[in-house]
């Protein structure tokens, strides 16, 4: 069976295989993209998980939460303090978990079922692992169907899955913190998930991104070559047969069934 075929709603089972792997989101007022994260995670194929959540938002998420079982899920609210930094809150999950194993899981991405299976392989024995390069894509209707692979300099920090460590934390940092913290696993030793996987984490701009609509669209052309491959094509106007554009069947099939759940949802 096509994992990416599998319905939306889909729940897999879930076991004490393997380390304990724990989902960590910061989340507030969002109920809408974190119930696709929430579907996400229920549907991945890595049985022993958790997912953790710091929720310092108004909204509530009780009835997205209400299908994962009460020992695979942490839900910590606390009030909102505008002092307080998206780093500060990383680290609050961090102290939450209860797991081996951490996996960044933000409330607006969209993880194909293999992410976590994927990443505790390829993390073997080292520190960290995490992704190459991601899809992206811009919730736009001149974009809908133009997702892109989207490379990282040193690697996609919301991609990061690492073995519990209290001496390494995020910065007090209100955006840009995941950078510093994966910078922060180097010496220890890491993975590289390769860039053939992009498919297994899809980064979406939506509007209300700790990031502008400006920092996803740089990374369409950030590498020299393919800065002047992409200026050459607005200058022909051939844009659509751009390299970053043409996906592998699989991140094809990967990409078709976030829009599919997307469109369930109502998120556009």
């Amino acid at each position: 069976m096509n994992d990416f075929l599998t319905p939306y709603r889909a729940v897999r089972s879930f076991d004490d295989v393997g380390p304990r792997v724990s989902c960590l989101m910061v989340t507030a007022d969002r109920r809408r993209l974190t119930e696709r994260s929430v579907d996400c995670f229920l549907a991945q194929t890595y049985p022993n998980r958790e997912l953790v959540i710091v929720d310092d938002g108004s909204e509530d998420y009780a009835p997205i939460l209400a299908r994962i079982p009460a020992d695979r899920l942490i839900h910590h609210r606390l009030p909102k303090n505008p002092a307080t930094t998206l780093g500060e809150l990383r680290n609050l999950s961090l102290d939450l978990a209860r797991g081996e194993l951490m996996a960044h899981w933000d409330d607006d991405d969209w993880f194909a079922p293999q992410r976590l299976a994927r990443s505790v392989e390829t993390l073997g024995d080292k520190a960290a692992v995490w992704a190459e390069a991601t899809l992206m894509h811009l919730d736009d209707p001149a974009w809908l169907d133009r997702p892109y692979l989207s490379w990282f300099k040193g690697g996609a920090p919301s991609t990061i899955v690492h073995r519990r460590r209290d001496d390494i934390r995020y910065p007090k940092e209100r955006k840009g913190e995941d950078s510093t913290f994966r910078d922060a696993w180097l010496r220890l030793g890491t993975a590289l998930i390769p860039k053939r996987e992009a498919h297994l984490l899809i980064r979406c701009f939506h509007g209300s991104n700790t990031w502008d609509r400006g920092h996803f669209e740089r990374r369409l052309a950030l590498r020299p070559a393919q800065i002047a491959e992409w200026k050459l094509r607005q200058w022909t106007g051939t844009t659509a047969g751009y390299s970053a554009f043409r996906l592998t069947p699989e991140q094809r099939a990967a990409f078709d069934a976030y829009v599919a759940q997307s469109r369930a949802l109502g998120l556009f």
